[in-house]
């Protein structure tokens, strides 16, 4: 059995304030390793979870919350392995989730944008009647591939809402929301038992748990919150292929696609920021 685990960083057990990259102080930078170790507490508890329930096979863990190097990579169970590195250089949001997978796992992810989660953040539209968060995202993705996602860990709120689309997995709750930015935490040792437990309950529970699938045509958009609908959504047949151009969108997921392979898209060998690339978009747009 094969797992992969998307993780985020807001919902862990002790996060209330959003993380600032750009605040170079040191007592800044000793707040984000603090939640990085925490982050990584959580990841070892489902990996633990997971391995006791009796997944043999590939561990793949996602480190997908902003400059995607957020979990401590040396202090990671060696049971699995770690998609690390700038989120704007990959592929893709989930990159290497494919139908080889058996299971998933969604680890310290926030509610949705516009509901009273910690942190809450990023909202995504479906048709004009479904309105789901991150990590309702990751699961609709894995359901692309008929993979179930059979955890969700978080504050109490982004649990009910992931839950809301499969009753069935399993939740680990660590925090309850007070506010925006106030929580009432478990201490990790509480957190990561909490979570090693759900999570070897998911997998010895996979065939109860049915994959988030949605049926198409999709029209797709992000959103400020549930209710609200995308001006300009993406529409397509495959669900994915809608997802991705979202993405591209805003973010240079296609980079991976250019051959070669650079750091940054150019013409004529010459690499370009995306600022420029837009730039001379706009110029060649008014020579037309």
């Amino acid at each position: 059995m094969n797992l992969y685990i998307h993780t985020d960083l807001e919902g862990v057990a002790g996060m209330v304030h959003f993380e600032r990259r750009d605040d170079d102080t040191l007592r800044n930078w000793d707040t984000r390793k603090r939640m990085f170790r925490l982050l990584t507490g959580e990841v070892n508890a489902a990996i633990e979870g997971a391995l006791e329930a009796g997944v043999d096979g590939q561990i793949l863990v996602n480190d997908a919350h902003g400059s995607g190097y957020s979990i401590i990579f040396e202090e990671m169970n060696p049971a699995a392995r770690i998609i690390h590195g700038p989120l704007t250089r990959q592929p893709f949001w989930t990159p290497k989730l494919d139908d080889s997978f058996d299971v998933m796992f969604c680890v310290a992810q926030h509610a949705m944008a516009g509901t009273s989660g910690v942190l809450a953040h990023s909202c995504w539209c479906v048709n004009d009647e479904l309105w789901f968060g991150e990590g309702g995202m990751a699961m609709a993705l894995a359901g692309y591939y008929d993979i179930p996602a059979v955890l969700i860990t978080g504050d109490d709120t982004v649990c009910a809402q992931c839950r809301e689309l499969v009753p069935e997995m399993e939740a680990a709750v660590v925090k309850e929301a007070l506010s925006p930015y106030n929580a009432v935490s478990m201490t990790p040792p509480e957190a990561q038992r909490t979570i090693r437990e759900a999570a070897r309950r998911g997998v010895e529970r996979i065939d109860e748990i049915p994959p988030f699938k949605i049926e198409g045509p999709y029209s797709i958009g992000l959103v400020g919150g549930p209710g609200q609908v995308p001006s300009s959504p993406v529409e397509g047949d495959d669900f994915r292929e809608v997802v991705y151009e979202i993405l591209v969108r805003g973010y240079d997921y296609e980079l991976q696609q250019q051959e070669p392979w650079p750091m940054m898209p150019g013409r004529d060998g010459v690499f370009l920021t995306k600022g420029q690339r837009r730039a001379m978009e706009g110029e060649e747009g008014k020579a037309d």
